[in-house]
């Protein structure tokens, strides 16, 4: 692993306890305080927007892990929500990070950010949840899908060959022809996500280029893992959490937002008119002001 340094980003990889690799980037200072994000669907640790001026104000850094087979992340074909959450417990001991954390999680990074909340609460000390999905294959939150999204979990269970083969066509063409890739999934995307995507075009191009990296190995060892029992439970998560979701959310609708923050004893919610699934990105310094205050209040003694 190379030196830690303070400039941003940087590539690290660590070596997990079983001898798979772990592939991340750090965003910022190693000296300050640590927040874990979780990449998106499909995509990778580089999708962080690079503000080092922000993270120098705040007195954050980002690490950005990369979810087995994306990056230079092994492929780990058992992945679930549980060992990704053990798999950022071992990465933070062994960047010797000791002191519960930041967690962030963007789409369905939303999902390993609560799980890593509920099995390792000790380490994590507040959440954000952006645009974030629910865990597709708990019964109880079947109901509350929409028939696309039931549609869309029914065909990873039912025809996983015919998803292994989508998504190997695709890290084919993340590799070969990334910025005519990236144009035809913005021409199939509702105006908020166009529109924010063409913005930070160069930015989601990368990390998805890295996201399909292992000839889609990791995108498709993610959807199955999603669409499994999630192996947590969303009410054990003790950590205070925020939601951020946008109204036009062409992804991942907000209909079922505030049912999650019911399930989370009232998490307090953000629902941002006109913006879309890539909310986040034109956010940002916001998020980060809330993540720094949340890090400051749970480091804070009662009295």
């Amino acid at each position: 692993m190379p030196a830690p340094t303070a400039g941003s980003p940087t590539p690290l990889t660590i070596r997990l306890p079983d001898g798979r690799r772990l592939g991340l980037t750090r965003y910022g200072n190693p000296a300050h305080r640590a927040v874990v994000f979780h990449h998106g669907f499909g995509s990778s640790g580089l999708e962080v927007p690079d503000n080092a001026a922000l993270l120098t104000r705040l007195q954050l850094q980002i690490l950005a892990p990369d979810r087995p087979g994306v990056g230079q992340s092994s492929v780990y074909r058992p992945l679930t929500f549980p060992s990704f959450a053990d798999d950022v417990v071992a990465m933070l001991d062994a960047l010797e990070i000791a002191g519960p954390v930041g967690v962030m999680g963007w789409s369905v990074g939303g999902v390993h950010a609560l799980a890593l909340a509920a099995r390792h609460p000790a380490r994590v000390a507040a959440a954000q949840l952006l645009s974030t999905c629910l865990p597709l294959g708990e019964r109880t939150v079947y109901r509350h899908l929409s028939w696309v999204w039931k549609g869309l979990l029914w065909g990873q269970l039912g025809f996983p060959w015919l998803n292994r083969t989508t998504f190997l066509w695709l890290s084919r063409q993340w590799t070969r022809h990334p910025d005519r890739t990236l144009a035809w999934f913005i021409r199939g995307m509702r105006p908020a996500e166009a529109h924010a995507t063409a913005r930070h075009c160069t930015l989601l191009r990368d990390a998805a280029v890295q996201g399909f990296a292992n000839h889609g190995r990791g995108v498709f060892d993610d959807a199955q893992a999603w669409c499994r029992p999630p192996g947590f439970r969303i009410e054990d998560v003790r950590a205070p959490v925020r939601l951020w979701h946008g109204q036009a959310d062409g992804v991942w609708g907000p209909g079922n937002i505030p049912y999650l923050a019911r399930r989370l004893g009232g998490a307090p919610m953000r629902l941002l008119p006109a913006q879309g699934h890539m909310l986040y990105l034109e956010n940002w310094p916001a998020i980060l002001e809330e993540m720094s205050a949340l890090l400051a209040a749970a480091a804070t003694p009662p009295l």
